[in-house]
């Protein structure tokens, strides 16, 4: 889950909106390691060779950090549907 520092100083009444992973196959590149696996602190995404990495929901913690690393933007953290 993605933190919002105002809110956790009680700043402002709005809850931090739940997030999730979300990968978007159609815009990674598939031709090189993709960093966002290395930039997961919880080792939830692998990769095979260059394909589009595959994220174990055991493991993901929804931090975001993967998806601040992906520039090509198929990783993403996306509003959870009420």
């Amino acid at each position: 889950m993605a933190w919002n520092i105002a809110a956790l100083l009680g700043i402002s009444k709005k809850p931090p909106v739940p997030k999730k992973l979300a990968i978007h196959t159609n815009r990674c590149p598939q031709n090189h390691k993709c960093p966002s696996v290395q930039a997961c602190p919880t080792g939830a995404l692998k990769q095979k060779g260059y394909k589009v990495p595959t994220v174990d929901r055991n493991l993901c913690t929804n931090c975001g950090r993967c998806s601040r690393s992906c520039m090509p933007g198929a990783l993403r953290m996306e509003k959870l549907s009420v």
